[in-house]
């Protein structure tokens, strides 16, 4: 993923709801130390949520390293909708989309 590229195509919003859903400033994105599970997770909602209003937080949380970098790269992916399925993470909240 060119980091760069990626970054200056977000908006503001898509950065405060990354942060948010991460709970880690967007800075440290690529830090050896950065705890990352959350970062992808945050960043695949926010691009899947451009295409596709339905893609929940908890699908976000479902996606697979391979398909989460695929995505990140503009790659196309087919995810099973895993709330359709059944498997949604009860625990886990759908957040309100950034405006």
């Amino acid at each position: 993923m060119d980091t760069n590229k990626f970054l200056t195509n977000l908006t503001l919003g898509e950065v405060a709801k990354i942060e948010e859903l991460s709970g880690q400033s967007i800075a440290q994105l690529g830090e050896d130390e950065a705890p990352m599970g959350l970062m992808l997770a945050a960043f695949v909602f926010v691009v899947k949520r451009r295409t596709d209003r339905s893609f929940s937080w908890n699908d976000a949380h479902d996606v697979t390293m391979p398909d989460a970098m695929a995505i990140l790269n503009g790659g196309p992916v087919e995810l099973e909708n895993a709330d359709a399925a059944g498997d949604a993470h009860p625990e886990q909240v759908d957040p309100t989309p950034a405006t």
